[in-house]
């Protein structure tokens, strides 16, 4: 959650690369989620549209104290790939006519009284040695129709082992011996880690080895100076900073769901974790809808000086939060700021260390588009580190000298660095 600056005269707005002028604000308590935000020009391919017209407020909402309450619906996890099907066996080939056995012409007998004596036996044996054809039907097929040849199709995740085996040999030592092949195939799916709880998801989650982020090309349109500036922008933003977390997800094997971002253009913001003023909160996440709320009023040219990687800091911050519930960090945090008290040096403690591991992510995505290719140059880098340097110190955020290390030290893009849970308290002050 960010809080917002106190009000200052408009400036206008510096061109990218420029420093500009930075108020520094004081930081309120985190707050719940917010509404009121301009329906996008159009849905987001995809299953379901991320960027939706905030619902009109709903009685019964009223503002919580301390950090807003979060839910942990039970994501499915995804269905494990179907293994290959063997396909019909191969029909046996037909059986090849047995040849008969040759009936040699007898020579012409000098003796014509005795030539049908001989003629009568060539005859029987003749007669013989088809029956002994026709009655051995098993053993032509041994001989001339080999056994079919299982074959699958090969690629995707699945591992084939093969194992060949030699027909038996039949009688008669022009006869070809058949081989037959056996396939069997075993098939494997990417498993899913379970969301780490308890003391696992804060000092020993698997994130901390996901590595870095990739640099890519990030760059949205404009900046956020009203609704459909601010949505054009948003919706351009969040395909960059999923782009940057997800492979991290995929190689630590944790499951990862996409958020949802409103744009609210109003004072006020409604959520299922509350109600937030822009007095109080420029943007905030609520865990209980995985929503990012970006508000026009809350976050204004006089404090950003209008350079659009100022916003982008913001947003990933906001990001941060989301990543925070995925990998169950939300949930144990504000389980024991709940059992030490919100207000509690121990509570505060535990919001800080939140709030900036969250300003290391966000510090990991800024430097993943810096001097990529886009229109984000080192001189933009420096603006946006003096931005991150500008907040004024708050029991909830820590003092602005730590807000502003964090942030640097994510752009050291390594995540494991970020570990604010094992910090000394003095680092998170």
């Amino acid at each position: 959650m960010h809080p917002v600056p106190p009000p200052n005269v408009v400036q206008p707005a510096p061109q990218w690369g420029n420093t500009g002028s930075h108020r520094t604000f004081r930081r309120p308590p985190p707050m719940p989620p917010s509404d009121f935000g301009h329906r996008p020009p159009g849905p987001r391919p995809g299953p379901a549209p991320r960027y939706q017209h905030p619902p009109a407020p709903q009685p019964g909402y009223a503002p919580r104290p301390g950090p807003p309450p979060q839910s942990y619906p039970v994501r499915p996890v995804p269905p494990a790939h179907a293994g290959w099907q063997s396909p019909p066996p191969v029909p046996r080939p037909q059986m090849q006519p047995y040849p008969f056995a040759h009936q040699p012409h007898p020579q012409a007998n000098q003796r014509p009284r005795v030539a049908s004596a001989v003629t009568a036996l060539v005859l029987v044996v003749a007669l013989g040695v088809i029956g002994v054809a026709i009655g051995s039907p098993e053993t032509v097929r041994s001989a001339f129709a080999p056994n079919p040849v299982s074959t699958l199709p090969g690629g995707g995740t699945t591992a084939s082992s093969t194992k060949k085996t030699t027909a038996s040999p039949t009688s008669g030592p022009w006869i070809p011996q058949p081989s037959t092949t056996r396939t069997t195939r075993t098939t494997t799916t990417p498993s899913i880690l379970p969301t780490p709880t308890g003391e696992q998801s804060l000092s020993g989650n698997p994130i901390y080895q996901a590595g870095g982020m990739a640099q890519q090309v990030c760059a949205p349109p404009g900046w956020p100076s009203d609704g459909p500036s601010g949505e054009a922008f948003y919706m351009a933003a969040l395909p960059c900073v999923e782009r940057a977390w997800q492979p991290l997800f995929e190689r630590t094997k944790l499951e990862y769901d996409d958020p949802t971002v409103l744009v609210p253009t109003g004072t006020t913001s409604t959520s299922p974790c509350g109600t937030v003023s822009t007095t109080d909160a420029s943007a905030f996440y609520c865990s209980a809808n995985q929503t990012i709320y970006m508000t026009i009023r809350g976050i204004t040219a006089d404090w950003t000086g209008g350079d659009p990687l100022d916003y982008l800091s913001l947003f990933a911050h906001e990001f941060g939060h989301h990543v925070q519930h995925l990998t169950g960090t939300t949930k144990e945090q504000n389980r024991r700021e709940r059992q030490a008290g919100p207000k509690s040096p121990a509570g505060l403690e535990l919001r800080r260390r939140s709030e900036l591991q969250v300003q290391c992510y966000s510090g990991m995505f800024i430097q993943s588009i810096i001097d990529s290719g886009g229109p984000y140059t080192r001189a933009d880098f420096d603006a946006a580190r003096t931005f991150n340097f500008s907040y004024r110190s708050s029991p909830t955020h820590g003092t602005s000298d730590n807000h502003g290390q964090w942030w640097v030290r994510g752009t050291g893009n390594q995540i494991a660095t970020c570990h604010t849970w094992s910090a000394p308290s003095a680092e998170v002050a």
